[in-house]
């Protein structure tokens, strides 16, 4: 267990140098031909003007985050376009209609309508396509804010060919992209193995909710960045399927968490999770009956979720734990999960500061949800794996207690139980079969004379025999200390001289190969159809009569 553990780490570790380091091997050759716009720019912000502003410090000059209805208009006299041959600009729009201008002439807009019609707008980035030039030109962008908190820190525009700029935004967001597509495509693969699997168990339902947790927590990263944009067109829902992937997170991780603990009987848990699973639920629906914006209310879906964190930790580790009642690979689940807990924390701490104009988010704050997604993955696949493991190794111990219930112990045919309940299948069947009676001559002589040991090799040899004359054509067990049964159905009926001829040539070959014994046996056979009594064992029954009437004809005696 510890080993596997182990493996997985490193596995895990190994994963992320490799989405570190693979950064530098993608790198677009065109990166550096791709210019950022930070400085430079004259900005009037309500009015105020400030010249030869950052663009990315332009939440310090105006020492507040935007406002709803607040009108910014950027410009940049100086913009070189003469390398370019389709120069192409870049910039993201939070929450916001806006006006692009060249040269002081309208270029391209968008949302305007929105916004005057205070519909919803979400973020975006804008590719837009700027006439050559070979002298430096004049760049204006007009921002109008249709959200409150719509820009705590401001992004600074990308400038570059039109074949560079898409490359370039991928490259920028790599780690994200990378780890988004692994998990959708990671999730989509698990939740179809999880359904094709899917009973009962809790074990497997909870990953066929894991495997929708990791595609939503993929699909929020793509929406979470812009980039999903950047793949299909969303017709400006992104932000839209940004939330409402983040919003899902909450109700799949309830589910989660009571298929692996088997909390779905619990009163406690259903509170718990349909109360948490309504608040996401309903802001959705508001949104979509144009009551209130999908991200108006953020900050109630995360105390959902805090709640949610303080359910888990309190039920696991404050209850379960000390009961002693988590498995190895649920604790590994579990842990996965409590860092993508403790992640969410991070991250949302961060993001107040940044509400709050301290600070801009710092990498490893939108880094670490994505790292503990992974963690969680990892355990997640920890735990399926143990759990098949351990589930081959129930059903193969449960297979071979089985086998040996229903086996001979000496000859490894099959017993008197397995006959019995091979009997009963067959007679229910309603189809005419013949049962083969076989009793060994002399078995009680050898024993008594020639020892037990012999008597035994005699019942091998004789159970070999069987095996090899009889095979899969029928049925074979042995049913007491001499006593055989083969019971033949179907085509295999009409053989069924032939196969006595085979069993008594093999035994007389046995006796010129080996004269320390004499192996002979009484043998006699009846048919379904010749018994009108309702029990399968009355055929047996005709056929014992009849084998000893062969053993009178052998020995002259009924004994």
């Amino acid at each position: 267990m510890v080993k596997k553990i182990l493996y997985l780490l490193i596995s895990f570790i190994v994963f992320v140098l490799l989405l570190t380091v693979g950064q530098w091997f993608i790198k677009p050759a065109s990166f550096s031909d791709v210019v950022v716009l930070d400085e430079g720019w004259t900005v009037y912000y309500n009015g105020t003007k400030y010249y030869d502003v950052k663009f990315s410090e332009l939440r310090n000059i105006i020492g507040k985050g935007t406002s709803k209805g607040d009108n910014i208009i950027f410009f940049h006299d100086d913009v070189s376009l003469k390398y370019f041959s389709v120069p192409t600009i870049v910039f993201e729009s939070r929450f916001s209609a806006w006006n692009l201008y060249e040269n002081d002439k309208p270029i391209e807009s968008r949302f305007l309508d929105e916004y005057k019609d205070e519909k919803y707008i979400g973020c975006n980035y804008n590719f837009v396509t700027l006439k050559p030039s070979y002298k430096d030109v004049k760049i204006m962008l007009s921002i109008l804010v249709n959200e409150n908190g719509a820009y705590n820190y401001f992004d600074a525009p990308i400038i570059g060919d039109y074949v560079d700029v898409l490359p370039y935004e991928i490259y920028s967001h790599s780690f994200f992209f990378l780890i988004a597509a692994f998990l959708i495509i990671f999730g989509l693969m698990f939740f179809i193995i999880a359904v094709a699997f899917r009973s009962d168990m809790p074990e497997i339902n909870m990953q066929m909710y894991a495997a929708l947790l990791f595609f939503v927590l993929g699909t929020w990263f793509l929406a979470q960045f812009n980039l999903l944009d950047l793949f299909i067109d969303t017709k400006g829902h992104q932000t839209e399927i940004e939330y409402i992937s983040l919003y899902m997170v909450v109700p799949l991780m309830y589910m989660v968490m009571g298929c692996m603990r088997s909390y779905l009987k619990k009163k406690v848990f259903w509170f718990f999770s349909i109360v948490g699973a309504l608040i996401p639920f309903t802001l959705i629906a508001l949104h979509f009956m144009g009551i209130v914006h999908i991200n108006k209310f953020l900050f109630i879906y995360q105390l959902d979720a805090i709640v949610l964190i303080a359910f888990m930790f309190v039920m696991i580790l404050m209850i379960d734990l000390p009961a002693d009642s988590v498995s190895d690979s649920q604790m590994i689940q579990i842990t996965g999960q409590i860092i993508l807990a403790l992640s969410f924390i991070f991250n949302v701490i961060f993001f107040y500061l940044e509400v709050a104009g301290v600070s801009k988010q710092i990498m490893i704050s939108r880094m670490i949800v994505p790292l503990a997604t992974m963690c969680m993955v990892f355990g997640t696949m920890v735990n399926y794996y143990l759990f098949i493991s351990e589930s081959f190794s129930r059903r193969s111990e449960y297979a071979s207690l089985a086998h040996l219930a229903y086996e001979d112990d000496l000859t490894r045919i099959a017993n008197r139980s397995k006959y019995e309940k091979y009997m009963e299948n067959l007679w229910k069947e309603g189809e005419d079969y013949i049962v083969l009676s076989i009793d060994l001559n002399g078995l009680k002589t050898v024993n008594d004379n020639q020892g037990h040991l012999m008597g035994d090799k005699y019942l091998l040899q004789f159970g070999d025999v069987l095996e090899a004359c009889i095979g899969e054509d029928g049925f074979i067990a042995r049913i007491g200390g001499d006593e055989f049964v083969v019971v033949l159905t179907g085509e295999y009926m009409s053989k069924v001289d032939e196969y006595i001829e085979l069993i008594n040539t093999s035994l007389d070959k046995l006796n010129k190969e080996d004269n320390t014994l004499f192996r002979s046996a009484a043998i006699g056979y009846a048919y379904r159809h010749e018994s009108t009594d309702e029990n399968y064992n009355s055929v047996y029954l005709l056929a014992d009569e009849r084998m000893y009437k062969n053993k009178e004809l052998m020995h002259g005696t009924r004994g």
